[in-house]
């Protein structure tokens, strides 16, 4: 029976794959940023160039992911991408300047670069035949239990004894998940004498199926150089929502225990988000939940504005508005890639998407520090952020809107 439905199992290990390689690199990550900024010799433009360095190498390794895939499949591709989380965290916990942080965000942007969506997104596509949206929500909240668990435990640890020993309780994780998967994982459906799985529709309506695109032809040249640069902005707002949520309450007056609860808050709508974003693609169609979660993303980085205001109630609002938002960054971009795209370059576009939003990444994770720097606050990438995200649903809902008529 077990045997018969394994594809539970490769949920599993995608859940826990991302958990290790997404969750512990970047969702949670933010939480560590009060800490490695009061380090002397780094500061705020230090700490954003250490998480950019770290979105730079990702974006970089996701260049060439498809090519490392074809080389290497799934099941030991993740294995590497696990071990790079493991080195980084443990290069992280012998840190004490800058270089030798930039050489642990090195080894975490190789990690994130062949251990996030693209793997997760060619496995559940090799596994399920449809109810992708579902599935794909259910495995991306693997980062977001990273966000809720980690933070307190973090700070926690590091008021108990280091920064230096957290870090390194990390690494232990990663290893001990990585591990995990590469047990058990498997790379096609016929590697254990099964075809891929297919969802029962539900009475009503119907599970939606793995491509999207009606017509199933290339996109026009000018319409796909819109949407890849929305993928930029929808990379841009997302890691600038998690990562530096902590760093702006704490610069606004907020105590870092408060400043690792909103991020541990923010991570549980995020997994929320994430699950339930999952399900509105599949039954609501893409334009509606696309248009629904942005609009909660833009909310809350409307109130993320207001840090200032010393209220801690708002902080939470935005915290939860910000995360369930957030979801986009993982349902979102891999649902879009695959509506998106026709069957013939599927493959490529799924990279393609995930670049694009990694150079949002880079470019979010390196700004935020030193405009702080410049004018003395972190609300002003907040508000950008804001804007950003405003210009990606317009794109996006009207590619829907025109595909709809195609």
């Amino acid at each position: 029976m077990l045997l018969r439905h394994y594809e539970k199992i490769i949920v599993g290990c995608c859940f826990l794959s991302f958990f290790a390689n997404v969750g512990l690199t970047s969702t949670a990550f933010s939480v560590h940023q009060p800490f490695i900024v009061a380090i002397p010799g780094i500061g705020d433009t230090g700490g954003s160039l250490i998480l950019s360095t770290r979105t730079l190498v990702s974006l970089v390794v996701m260049v060439f992911v498809d090519r490392y895939y074809r080389l290497l499949d799934v099941r030991l591709g993740l294995l590497i991408a696990n071990l790079f989380t493991v080195a980084g965290f443990f290069a992280y916990s012998h840190a004490v300047d800058l270089p030798s942080f930039l050489i642990g965000a090195v080894l975490l942007g190789l990690a994130y670069g062949l251990g996030g969506m693209v793997s997760i997104t060619y496995l559940v596509n090799r596994w399920y035949t449809n109810g992708i949206g579902t599935v794909v929500g259910f495995v991306s909240m693997g980062s977001g239990l990273a966000s809720i668990a980690m933070p307190l435990i973090v700070v926690r640890i590091i008021e108990a004894s280091s920064l230096s020993v957290a870090f390194m309780v990390e690494s232990g994780i990663a290893l001990a998940l990585g591990l995990t998967v590469f047990a058990l994982i498997r790379n096609r459906p016929s590697d254990v004498g099964l075809a891929p799985y297919e969802k029962k529709p539900p009475k009503r309506g119907g599970a939606r199926t793995r491509l999207g695109r009606k017509d199933d032809t290339p996109l026009p040249k000018g319409e796909r150089i819109a949407i890849l640069a929305a993928m930029v902005g929808v990379g841009a707002f997302c890691c600038c929502g998690m990562t530096y949520m902590s760093v702006l309450a704490t610069s606004s007056g907020f105590d870092a225990i408060f400043a690792a609860t909103l991020v541990s808050v923010a991570g549980a709508a995020l997994t929320a988000g994430k699950f339930v974003s999952g399900e509105l693609f599949d039954h609501l169609g893409a334009a509606r939940a696309s248009a629904l979660m942005f609009a909660l993303a833009i909310v809350g980085f409307v109130l993320c504005c207001f840090v200032e205001s010393g209220s801690h109630v708002l902080m939470l609002i935005a915290a939860v508005l910000v995360g369930a938002g957030l979801s986009l960054g993982t349902v979102g971009i891999s649902i879009w890639s695959l509506d998106m795209s026709d069957a013939a370059s599927r493959t490529k576009e799924i990279k393609n998407f995930q670049v694009a939003y990694a150079l949002g990444g880079f470019v979010a994770n390196t700004l935020p520090g030193i405009v702080k720097d410049l004018v003395g606050s972190y609300v002003v990438s907040y508000a950008a952020a804001a804007v950003i995200a405003v210009a990606a649903t317009i794109v996006v809902l009207r590619y829907y809107r025109i595909n709809t008529r195609r």
